[in-house]
């Protein structure tokens, strides 16, 4: 019998190598279990059933042509969503997160960060690496730029997510944003870590994530992606300029 209290991970892969390397990932750690590993949609369902995982990893090459119907079936067993792949554009990593998915790690990713998005996206997270994190905001700021010579096509990884509502005018002081805090997330959408934004600001890390904490709660996100995603799309940043 599985410990309940250990996080279960179901891997869906045709990439051998894969697994056995998660499976010594996992051995490693006290509250990460590989429960098993599918290397077709059908034996997928199967082992879904059987273990009911906490998370499941999937490896976008098992079903590229049905990737946003796999991960709806797989959301409504409840299970947290990893997808890993290396090579997703921005606008389908925005198409897999609005699909279901709660996070989008490389195959290159360490250990470490592994680990780390499987607890993340258990606890609720969305997990995006940041690099694509910065990715994504360029290519959301290209695509949202009143510059642009033509309308992208109406396709569904090029529309936001269904949950960030168009921009307006009003979006700043609507959602009661200070100076300070509007200066936080503009430089937060430029990739800058907590530690960057002290120095920038003079003020300490300390500071910076009570600052983060009231933006979140104001704007209602959960973390760093979510906030990037929400300001771009919103049309919060730049920021005003940095008054120290």
């Amino acid at each position: 019998m599985l410990d309940s209290a250990r996080i279960s991970v179901l891997l869906a892969s045709d990439f051998p190598i894969l697994s056995e390397s998660l499976l010594s990932i996992f051995k490693n750690t006290q509250d990460i279990h590989l429960v098993g590993c599918a290397s077709s949609e059908d034996e997928l369902v199967q082992q879904m059933e059987k273990f009911r995982p906490d998370v499941v990893l999937v490896d976008i090459s098992i079903t590229c042509d049905k990737f946003s119907a796999l991960l709806a079936r797989i959301r409504k067993s409840h299970s947290k969503i990893l997808v890993i792949n290396q090579d997703l554009s921005p606008a389908q990593t925005i198409d897999a997160l609005r699909s279901g998915a709660d996070g989008v790690i490389g195959r290159g990713t360490t250990a470490t960060m592994l680990c780390k998005s499987v607890r993340a996206v258990t606890s609720g997270d969305i997990w995006v690496d940041r690099e694509v994190t910065t990715e994504l905001v360029h290519f959301l700021r290209i695509r949202n730029s009143p510059e642009e010579k033509a309308p992208a096509p109406p396709r569904a990884t090029q529309a936001p997510p269904a949950s960030i509502p168009a921009a307006s005018e009003s979006d700043e002081n609507r959602f009661g944003l200070t100076k300070r805090e509007l200066q936080i997330i503009n430089a937060l959408v430029e990739a800058q870590t907590n530690r960057d934004i002290a120095e920038t600001f003079g003020i300490s890390e300390y500071t910076v994530k009570h600052h983060l904490t009231s933006i979140f709660d104001k704007l209602g996100v959960y973390n760093r992606v979510e906030l990037a995603l929400f300001a771009i799309n919103h049309k919060l940043c730049p920021a005003v300029p940095a008054q120290v």
